[in-house]
């Protein structure tokens, strides 16, 4: 991930994305909210990791 990505405005984005989405699949929005921070962080980490690539060429659009 580029540092552009650790901005708080994309981290709020890549958040209400992820709130969103959740509440798409059947969250209550309560329920969203009652989620300890540490385990929506890891989500969206999981969810916005950079996709792997096979070789360093791929990597950057070789």
């Amino acid at each position: 991930m580029s540092d552009a990505d650790f901005t708080a405005e994309k981290q709020k984005e890549y958040l209400d994305s992820l709130i969103l989405s959740l509440m798409k699949d059947g969250k209550d929005i309560n329920e969203v909210l009652k989620m300890p921070y540490h385990f929506v962080i890891e989500l969206l980490r999981e969810r916005n990791k950079p996709k792997e690539s096979k070789s360093l060429i791929a990597a950057f659009g070789g």
